[in-house]
Protein backbone atom coordinates (compact mmCIF):
# COMPACT_ATOMS: atom_id res chain seq x y z
CA UNK A 1 0.00 0.00 0.00
CA UNK A 2 1.26 3.67 -0.70
CA UNK A 3 2.25 5.91 1.97
CA UNK A 4 -0.09 6.43 4.68
CA UNK A 5 0.11 9.29 6.94
CA UNK A 6 -0.66 9.75 10.81
CA UNK A 7 -3.61 12.39 10.86
CA UNK A 8 -3.27 14.83 13.59
CA UNK A 9 -0.14 13.41 14.05
CA UNK A 10 -1.47 10.75 15.90
CA UNK A 11 0.21 7.37 15.48
CA UNK A 12 -2.04 4.56 16.05
CA UNK A 13 0.94 2.24 17.20
CA UNK A 14 2.71 4.54 19.33
CA UNK A 15 -0.62 5.46 21.13
CA UNK A 16 -1.90 1.54 21.34
CA UNK A 17 1.40 0.71 23.55
CA UNK A 18 0.81 3.77 25.78
CA UNK A 19 -2.43 2.22 26.52
CA UNK A 20 -3.87 -1.27 27.60
CA UNK A 21 -7.31 -2.35 29.15
CA UNK A 22 -7.05 -0.38 32.71
CA UNK A 23 -5.40 2.83 31.08
CA UNK A 24 -7.85 3.69 27.85
CA UNK A 25 -7.26 5.89 25.57
CA UNK A 26 -8.83 9.17 25.48
CA UNK A 27 -8.64 11.01 21.81
CA UNK A 28 -8.10 14.75 22.79
CA UNK A 29 -9.02 15.67 19.03
CA UNK A 30 -12.28 14.83 18.75
CA UNK A 31 -13.79 14.91 22.66
CA UNK A 32 -16.47 13.20 23.95
CA UNK A 33 -18.65 16.36 23.95
CA UNK A 34 -21.73 17.79 22.51
CA UNK A 35 -19.17 19.95 20.43
CA UNK A 36 -18.22 17.30 18.28
CA UNK A 37 -21.64 15.80 17.68
CA UNK A 38 -23.20 19.47 16.41
CA UNK A 39 -20.70 22.28 16.30
CA UNK A 40 -23.57 24.77 15.69
CA UNK A 41 -24.66 24.43 19.59
CA UNK A 42 -27.21 22.47 18.87
CA UNK A 43 -28.29 19.72 21.50
CA UNK A 44 -29.60 16.37 20.88
CA UNK A 45 -31.42 15.40 24.58
CA UNK A 46 -31.17 11.55 26.03
CA UNK A 47 -27.61 11.39 24.70
CA UNK A 48 -24.39 10.05 26.81
CA UNK A 49 -20.87 8.80 25.50
CA UNK A 50 -20.11 5.44 26.41
CA UNK A 51 -17.63 2.73 25.88
CA UNK A 52 -19.34 -0.25 24.11
CA UNK A 53 -18.03 -2.15 27.26
CA UNK A 54 -19.77 -0.49 29.03
CA UNK A 55 -23.27 -1.23 27.15
CA UNK A 56 -22.78 -4.56 25.90
CA UNK A 57 -21.75 -7.46 27.88
CA UNK A 58 -19.78 -9.02 24.94
CA UNK A 59 -19.36 -6.28 22.35
CA UNK A 60 -17.23 -7.16 18.98
CA UNK A 61 -15.31 -5.46 16.37
CA UNK A 62 -16.86 -7.63 14.04
CA UNK A 63 -19.12 -10.48 13.59
CA UNK A 64 -19.20 -13.03 10.42
CA UNK A 65 -17.20 -10.19 8.07
CA UNK A 66 -17.94 -6.98 7.01
CA UNK A 67 -21.88 -7.38 5.35
CA UNK A 68 -23.42 -4.52 3.42
CA UNK A 69 -26.60 -4.99 6.08
CA UNK A 70 -24.06 -4.56 8.88
CA UNK A 71 -24.69 -0.56 8.43
CA UNK A 72 -28.18 1.16 9.24
CA UNK A 73 -28.14 5.23 9.48
CA UNK A 74 -29.07 6.40 12.32
CA UNK A 75 -30.64 10.13 13.42
CA UNK A 76 -28.23 12.19 11.40
CA UNK A 77 -28.85 13.04 7.49
CA UNK A 78 -25.87 10.91 6.04
CA UNK A 79 -27.37 8.39 4.38
CA UNK A 80 -24.91 8.88 1.50
CA UNK A 81 -21.56 8.29 4.02
CA UNK A 82 -23.92 4.50 5.17
CA UNK A 83 -24.67 3.85 1.11
CA UNK A 84 -21.13 4.57 0.14
CA UNK A 85 -19.57 2.23 3.18
CA UNK A 86 -21.98 -0.50 2.11
CA UNK A 87 -20.95 -0.65 -1.20
CA UNK A 88 -17.13 -0.34 -0.08
CA UNK A 89 -17.92 -3.62 1.61
CA UNK A 90 -18.30 -5.65 -1.69
CA UNK A 91 -14.85 -5.02 -2.04
CA UNK A 92 -12.87 -6.62 0.30
CA UNK A 93 -9.82 -5.39 -1.02
CA UNK A 94 -10.94 -1.78 -0.71
CA UNK A 95 -12.43 -2.75 2.62
CA UNK A 96 -9.07 -4.01 4.22
CA UNK A 97 -7.84 -0.48 3.01
CA UNK A 98 -10.24 1.38 4.98
CA UNK A 99 -10.52 -1.17 7.98
CA UNK A 100 -6.75 -1.98 8.90
CA UNK A 101 -6.90 -6.21 10.25
CA UNK A 102 -6.62 -7.05 14.26
CA UNK A 103 -8.67 -4.75 15.83
CA UNK A 104 -10.82 -6.16 18.90
CA UNK A 105 -12.28 -5.77 22.02
CA UNK A 106 -10.45 -8.84 23.41
CA UNK A 107 -9.78 -8.09 26.72
CA UNK A 108 -5.88 -8.66 25.86
CA UNK A 109 -6.01 -6.49 23.25
CA UNK A 110 -8.61 -3.79 23.82
CA UNK A 111 -7.38 -0.30 24.63
CA UNK A 112 -10.27 2.01 23.70
CA UNK A 113 -8.62 2.83 21.04
CA UNK A 114 -9.55 2.35 16.90
CA UNK A 115 -8.09 3.34 13.48
CA UNK A 116 -9.10 3.59 10.15
CA UNK A 117 -8.22 5.06 6.73
CA UNK A 118 -9.58 7.88 3.81
CA UNK A 119 -7.87 9.16 1.39
CA UNK A 120 -7.66 13.06 1.41
CA UNK A 121 -6.80 15.19 -1.32
CA UNK A 122 -4.35 12.66 -2.90
CA UNK A 123 -3.06 11.09 0.09
CA UNK A 124 -3.87 7.54 2.57
CA UNK A 125 -4.27 9.35 6.31
CA UNK A 126 -4.72 7.03 9.33
CA UNK A 127 -7.15 8.24 11.57
CA UNK A 128 -7.56 7.34 15.20
CA UNK A 129 -10.38 7.63 17.66
CA UNK A 130 -11.40 6.08 21.11
CA UNK A 131 -14.48 3.91 21.43
CA UNK A 132 -16.74 6.78 22.95
CA UNK A 133 -19.77 6.60 20.99
CA UNK A 134 -23.49 8.62 21.28
CA UNK A 135 -25.47 6.58 22.77
CA UNK A 136 -29.24 6.90 24.24
CA UNK A 137 -30.18 6.50 28.08
CA UNK A 138 -31.88 2.91 26.68
CA UNK A 139 -28.91 1.71 25.41
CA UNK A 140 -29.45 2.83 21.50
CA UNK A 141 -27.06 3.92 19.23
CA UNK A 142 -27.69 7.90 18.24
CA UNK A 143 -26.08 7.20 14.77
CA UNK A 144 -24.96 4.31 12.51
CA UNK A 145 -26.03 0.96 14.24
CA UNK A 146 -26.60 -2.81 12.96
CA UNK A 147 -29.61 -3.94 13.92
CA UNK A 148 -29.37 -7.43 13.67
CA UNK A 149 -26.19 -7.81 15.77
CA UNK A 150 -26.20 -5.05 18.27
CA UNK A 151 -22.84 -5.42 19.62
CA UNK A 152 -20.92 -5.36 16.08
CA UNK A 153 -19.07 -2.05 16.87
CA UNK A 154 -17.23 -1.67 13.22
CA UNK A 155 -19.33 0.67 11.28
CA UNK A 156 -20.06 2.69 14.19
CA UNK A 157 -16.93 3.60 14.67
CA UNK A 158 -15.80 3.60 11.08
CA UNK A 159 -18.81 6.23 10.87
CA UNK A 160 -16.88 8.05 13.99
CA UNK A 161 -13.57 8.48 12.38
CA UNK A 162 -15.24 9.74 9.46
CA UNK A 163 -17.22 12.50 11.68
CA UNK A 164 -13.84 13.19 12.95
CA UNK A 165 -12.17 14.42 9.70
CA UNK A 166 -15.48 15.78 9.21
CA UNK A 167 -15.02 18.15 12.40
CA UNK A 168 -18.55 16.91 13.69
CA UNK A 169 -21.24 14.69 13.44
CA UNK A 170 -23.61 17.53 12.16
CA UNK A 171 -21.18 18.26 9.45
CA UNK A 172 -21.67 14.91 8.05
CA UNK A 173 -25.47 16.21 7.22
CA UNK A 174 -26.20 16.20 3.09
CA UNK A 175 -23.70 14.67 0.57
CA UNK A 176 -23.17 12.69 -2.29
CA UNK A 177 -22.20 9.21 -2.41
CA UNK A 178 -19.56 9.39 -4.16
CA UNK A 179 -18.08 12.32 -2.16
CA UNK A 180 -17.61 9.54 1.07
CA UNK A 181 -16.82 6.41 -2.14
CA UNK A 182 -13.59 9.24 -3.60
CA UNK A 183 -12.97 9.13 0.45
CA UNK A 184 -12.15 5.60 1.16
CA UNK A 185 -11.13 4.75 -2.45
CA UNK A 186 -9.10 7.62 -4.03
CA UNK A 187 -11.28 7.08 -7.18
CA UNK A 188 -12.60 9.17 -9.34
CA UNK A 189 -16.21 10.05 -10.04
CA UNK A 190 -18.78 10.19 -12.74
CA UNK A 191 -22.61 11.16 -12.54
CA UNK A 192 -25.30 11.18 -14.80
CA UNK A 193 -28.82 12.84 -14.87
CA UNK A 194 -31.52 10.53 -16.10
CA UNK A 195 -34.02 12.69 -16.16
CA UNK A 196 -32.69 15.29 -18.53
CA UNK A 197 -35.78 15.71 -20.55
CA UNK A 198 -32.74 16.61 -23.69
CA UNK A 199 -31.35 13.57 -22.95
CA UNK A 200 -34.63 11.58 -22.55
CA UNK A 201 -33.48 9.04 -25.69
CA UNK A 202 -33.82 4.99 -26.19
CA UNK A 203 -29.85 5.91 -26.88
CA UNK A 204 -28.96 7.59 -24.34
CA UNK A 205 -30.88 4.49 -21.91
CA UNK A 206 -28.60 2.18 -24.02
CA UNK A 207 -25.49 4.29 -22.90
CA UNK A 208 -26.35 4.36 -19.18
CA UNK A 209 -27.07 0.07 -19.19
CA UNK A 210 -23.87 -0.01 -20.85
CA UNK A 211 -22.07 2.54 -18.31
CA UNK A 212 -23.02 0.43 -15.31
CA UNK A 213 -22.58 -2.88 -16.19
CA UNK A 214 -19.01 -1.66 -17.43
CA UNK A 215 -18.81 0.00 -14.25
CA UNK A 216 -19.59 -3.07 -12.22
CA UNK A 217 -17.62 -5.24 -14.54
CA UNK A 218 -14.76 -3.17 -12.92
CA UNK A 219 -15.80 -3.33 -9.19
CA UNK A 220 -16.96 0.32 -9.33
CA UNK A 221 -18.85 1.55 -7.15
CA UNK A 222 -22.48 2.61 -7.65
CA UNK A 223 -25.34 5.17 -6.11
CA UNK A 224 -28.61 6.27 -7.32
CA UNK A 225 -30.91 9.14 -5.82
CA UNK A 226 -34.07 10.99 -6.24
CA UNK A 227 -33.88 14.71 -6.88
CA UNK A 228 -34.67 16.28 -3.20
CA UNK A 229 -38.25 17.84 -2.56
CA UNK A 230 -37.12 21.40 -0.84
CA UNK A 231 -40.42 21.23 0.89
CA UNK A 232 -39.98 17.92 2.51
CA UNK A 233 -36.76 16.19 3.89
CA UNK A 234 -36.26 12.95 2.41
CA UNK A 235 -39.90 12.79 1.57
CA UNK A 236 -41.35 9.29 0.55
CA UNK A 237 -43.02 8.68 -2.73
CA UNK A 238 -46.17 6.03 -3.33
CA UNK A 239 -43.69 4.09 -4.93
CA UNK A 240 -41.68 3.27 -1.33
CA UNK A 241 -38.38 5.34 -2.86
CA UNK A 242 -37.85 8.58 -0.96
CA UNK A 243 -36.68 11.78 -2.91
CA UNK A 244 -33.27 13.30 -1.78
CA UNK A 245 -32.02 10.11 -0.17
CA UNK A 246 -29.23 7.75 -1.35
CA UNK A 247 -29.33 4.60 -2.58
CA UNK A 248 -26.48 1.92 -3.02
CA UNK A 249 -26.24 -0.13 -6.05
CA UNK A 250 -25.10 -3.83 -4.68
CA UNK A 251 -25.92 -5.80 -8.22
CA UNK A 252 -26.65 -5.71 -11.29
CA UNK A 253 -27.59 -9.05 -13.68
CA UNK A 254 -29.57 -10.25 -16.55
CA UNK A 255 -31.85 -12.95 -16.61
CA UNK A 256 -34.02 -14.40 -18.39
CA UNK A 257 -37.69 -14.59 -19.63
CA UNK A 258 -39.96 -15.16 -22.22
CA UNK A 259 -40.50 -11.53 -23.59
CA UNK A 260 -36.41 -11.86 -23.63
CA UNK A 261 -33.41 -10.89 -20.90
CA UNK A 262 -34.49 -8.14 -18.23
CA UNK A 263 -31.16 -6.24 -16.84
CA UNK A 264 -31.97 -6.43 -13.14
CA UNK A 265 -30.44 -3.68 -10.66
CA UNK A 266 -30.42 -4.15 -7.00
CA UNK A 267 -30.53 -0.92 -4.71
CA UNK A 268 -29.89 -0.74 -1.15
CA UNK A 269 -31.97 1.55 1.17
CA UNK A 270 -29.54 2.67 3.92
CA UNK A 271 -32.22 2.90 6.38
CA UNK A 272 -32.25 -0.93 6.67
CA UNK A 273 -36.32 -1.42 7.24
CA UNK A 274 -39.34 -2.02 5.13
CA UNK A 275 -39.15 0.94 2.79
CA UNK A 276 -38.08 -0.38 -0.34
CA UNK A 277 -39.42 -0.30 -3.97
CA UNK A 278 -42.75 -1.21 -3.45
CA UNK A 279 -43.42 -2.76 -7.17
CA UNK A 280 -40.43 -4.88 -6.52
CA UNK A 281 -41.95 -8.06 -8.68
CA UNK A 282 -39.06 -10.42 -6.96
CA UNK A 283 -40.22 -9.37 -3.39
CA UNK A 284 -43.83 -10.17 -4.52
CA UNK A 285 -43.30 -13.94 -5.50
CA UNK A 286 -46.54 -14.40 -7.25
CA UNK A 287 -45.33 -11.72 -9.80
CA UNK A 288 -45.60 -13.51 -13.29
CA UNK A 289 -42.09 -12.08 -14.43
CA UNK A 290 -40.89 -13.71 -11.60
CA UNK A 291 -42.46 -17.17 -12.14
CA UNK A 292 -40.76 -16.89 -15.69
CA UNK A 293 -36.92 -17.11 -14.32
CA UNK A 294 -35.37 -20.15 -13.88
CA UNK A 295 -34.58 -21.59 -10.63
CA UNK A 296 -31.06 -21.86 -11.84
CA UNK A 297 -31.09 -17.80 -12.43
CA UNK A 298 -33.45 -17.42 -8.96
CA UNK A 299 -30.81 -19.30 -6.92
CA UNK A 300 -27.70 -17.34 -8.61
CA UNK A 301 -29.53 -14.06 -8.04
CA UNK A 302 -29.92 -15.05 -4.01
CA UNK A 303 -33.62 -13.64 -3.42
CA UNK A 304 -34.81 -13.26 0.07
CA UNK A 305 -37.48 -10.84 1.01
CA UNK A 306 -36.54 -9.78 4.44
CA UNK A 307 -37.89 -6.01 3.93
CA UNK A 308 -33.71 -5.10 4.92
CA UNK A 309 -33.80 -2.20 2.75
CA UNK A 310 -32.45 -4.16 -0.14
CA UNK A 311 -34.80 -4.84 -3.09
CA UNK A 312 -34.68 -5.37 -6.68
CA UNK A 313 -35.53 -3.87 -9.90
CA UNK A 314 -36.18 -3.95 -13.53
CA UNK A 315 -33.11 -1.53 -14.95
CA UNK A 316 -36.28 0.18 -17.36
CA UNK A 317 -37.78 0.76 -13.82
CA UNK A 318 -34.38 2.10 -12.67
CA UNK A 319 -33.97 4.56 -15.49
CA UNK A 320 -37.45 6.23 -15.15
CA UNK A 321 -37.97 6.48 -11.23
CA UNK A 322 -34.23 7.40 -10.47
CA UNK A 323 -32.69 10.82 -11.53
CA UNK A 324 -29.01 10.70 -10.71
CA UNK A 325 -26.52 7.40 -11.55
CA UNK A 326 -23.72 8.26 -9.24
CA UNK A 327 -20.44 6.12 -10.09
CA UNK A 328 -16.63 6.14 -7.94
CA UNK A 329 -14.20 4.97 -10.32
CA UNK A 330 -11.44 3.02 -8.42
CA UNK A 331 -8.43 3.87 -10.66
CA UNK A 332 -6.52 2.94 -13.33
CA UNK A 333 -5.02 0.12 -11.51
CA UNK A 334 -8.85 -1.68 -11.53
CA UNK A 335 -9.98 -0.78 -14.73
CA UNK A 336 -9.43 -4.09 -16.43
CA UNK A 337 -11.84 -7.00 -16.14
CA UNK A 338 -11.30 -10.49 -14.89
CA UNK A 339 -11.68 -14.63 -15.79
CA UNK A 340 -13.72 -14.48 -12.92
CA UNK A 341 -15.90 -11.26 -13.79
CA UNK A 342 -16.62 -12.88 -17.38
CA UNK A 343 -19.21 -15.23 -15.99
CA UNK A 344 -21.54 -12.99 -14.37
CA UNK A 345 -23.23 -11.68 -17.19
CA UNK A 346 -23.95 -11.64 -21.09
CA UNK A 347 -22.90 -8.39 -21.82
CA UNK A 348 -18.80 -8.91 -20.61
CA UNK A 349 -17.25 -9.35 -23.78
CA UNK A 350 -17.93 -5.59 -24.82
CA UNK A 351 -15.52 -4.71 -22.02
CA UNK A 352 -12.54 -6.55 -22.52
CA UNK A 353 -9.96 -4.01 -21.89
CA UNK A 354 -7.62 -5.43 -19.69
CA UNK A 355 -4.23 -4.03 -21.64
CA UNK A 356 -5.34 -0.52 -21.01
CA UNK A 357 -2.24 1.21 -19.20
CA UNK A 358 -2.31 4.84 -17.27
CA UNK A 359 -0.43 7.55 -16.19
CA UNK A 360 -1.87 8.93 -13.19
CA UNK A 361 -1.12 12.41 -11.66
CA UNK A 362 -2.21 14.85 -8.92
CA UNK A 363 -1.51 18.03 -8.54
CA UNK A 364 -2.30 20.67 -5.72
CA UNK A 365 -3.62 24.33 -6.40
CA UNK A 366 -4.75 27.11 -5.23
CA UNK A 367 -6.30 30.66 -6.58
CA UNK A 368 -4.58 33.09 -4.42
CA UNK A 369 -5.99 37.07 -5.08
CA UNK A 370 -3.56 39.36 -6.60
CA UNK A 371 -1.66 36.62 -8.30
CA UNK A 372 -2.84 32.97 -9.41
CA UNK A 373 -7.07 34.38 -9.05
CA UNK A 374 -7.26 35.33 -12.83
CA UNK A 375 -11.46 35.11 -12.32
CA UNK A 376 -13.73 33.55 -15.09
CA UNK A 377 -12.65 36.14 -17.83
CA UNK A 378 -15.73 38.02 -17.12
CA UNK A 379 -14.72 40.87 -16.56
CA UNK A 380 -11.07 42.03 -16.43
CA UNK A 381 -10.12 39.36 -19.22
CA UNK A 382 -6.64 40.57 -19.13
CA UNK A 383 -6.33 38.72 -15.84
CA UNK A 384 -7.74 35.12 -17.04
CA UNK A 385 -4.11 33.66 -18.12
CA UNK A 386 -3.17 34.10 -14.63
CA UNK A 387 -5.53 31.13 -13.16
CA UNK A 388 -3.43 28.23 -12.40
CA UNK A 389 -2.61 26.53 -15.68
CA UNK A 390 -1.09 22.64 -16.35
CA UNK A 391 0.87 21.77 -19.81
CA UNK A 392 -0.25 17.90 -20.67
CA UNK A 393 1.09 16.38 -23.75
CA UNK A 394 -0.76 13.32 -24.90
CA UNK A 395 2.02 10.80 -26.63
CA UNK A 396 0.05 7.63 -26.74
CA UNK A 397 -2.83 6.57 -29.00
CA UNK A 398 -5.43 4.04 -27.89
CA UNK A 399 -5.47 0.47 -29.03
CA UNK A 400 -8.08 0.28 -31.94
CA UNK A 401 -8.98 3.90 -32.51
CA UNK A 402 -9.82 4.05 -35.82
CA UNK A 403 -9.82 8.23 -35.13
CA UNK A 404 -5.91 8.32 -33.44
CA UNK A 405 -7.21 9.73 -30.37
CA UNK A 406 -5.68 9.13 -26.51
CA UNK A 407 -8.21 8.84 -23.32
CA UNK A 408 -7.63 11.45 -20.69
CA UNK A 409 -9.90 11.43 -17.43
CA UNK A 410 -9.27 15.17 -15.83
CA UNK A 411 -11.15 15.47 -12.04
CA UNK A 412 -11.39 18.28 -9.92
CA UNK A 413 -11.73 18.66 -5.99
CA UNK A 414 -12.01 21.00 -3.82
CA UNK A 415 -10.18 20.51 -0.37
CA UNK A 416 -11.88 20.63 3.29
CA UNK A 417 -15.16 21.44 2.21
CA UNK A 418 -17.14 20.15 5.27
CA UNK A 419 -14.98 21.51 7.58
CA UNK A 420 -15.77 24.90 6.31
CA UNK A 421 -19.44 24.85 7.49
CA UNK A 422 -17.88 25.00 10.95
CA UNK A 423 -16.85 28.37 10.49
CA UNK A 424 -20.27 29.15 9.30
CA UNK A 425 -18.98 28.91 5.24
CA UNK A 426 -20.39 27.75 2.01
CA UNK A 427 -19.05 24.37 1.83
CA UNK A 428 -18.31 24.17 -1.72
CA UNK A 429 -16.79 27.38 -4.44
CA UNK A 430 -18.25 27.05 -7.86
CA UNK A 431 -15.36 26.02 -10.25
CA UNK A 432 -14.57 24.87 -13.43
CA UNK A 433 -11.17 24.29 -16.10
CA UNK A 434 -11.22 24.21 -19.57
CA UNK A 435 -9.00 22.71 -22.11
CA UNK A 436 -7.10 24.36 -24.98
CA UNK A 437 -5.17 22.75 -27.90
CA UNK A 438 -1.64 24.23 -28.46
CA UNK A 439 0.61 23.47 -31.12
CA UNK A 440 4.08 24.50 -32.31
CA UNK A 441 6.90 22.81 -33.91
CA UNK A 442 8.50 22.41 -30.39
CA UNK A 443 5.16 20.98 -28.55
CA UNK A 444 3.39 18.93 -31.49
CA UNK A 445 0.07 18.61 -29.97
CA UNK A 446 -0.33 19.62 -26.52
CA UNK A 447 -3.13 20.58 -24.03
CA UNK A 448 -2.93 23.28 -21.47
CA UNK A 449 -5.45 22.52 -18.38
CA UNK A 450 -7.11 25.97 -17.63
CA UNK A 451 -8.81 26.10 -13.59
CA UNK A 452 -10.98 29.05 -13.33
Amino acid sequence: MCDIRPYKNQVYETLKKKHNSKNLFVDPEFPATNKSIYHSGKVLNDVQWYRPPIVYRKPQFVIDGFQRGDLDQGEIGNCWFIAAAGAVTLNPDLLQRVVPPNQSFDENDYAGIFHFRFWLYGQWYDVVIDDQIPFHSDGRLVFCRNKKDKNEMWASLLEKAYAKICGSYEAMESGLTTDALIDMTGGIEEAFELNDPSTATNEFKEQVKRVLWQAYLRKSMLGCSITADPRVTEARLPNGLVKGHAYSITRVADVTTSSGPITLIRCLNPWGNETEWLVNFINYLNSKAWDEISNEEKQELGVHALHDGEFWMSFDDFFVNFHQLHICHRGPASLGTTEDDAGVCTWNNLFRDDKLTWKEEILHGEWVPGSTAGGAGQPLKEKFWTNPQYLVRLNFIDDDDNQNLCTMIIALMQKETRQRRLHGLQGEDYVQFRVYKVRNFFLNFMLILLLI
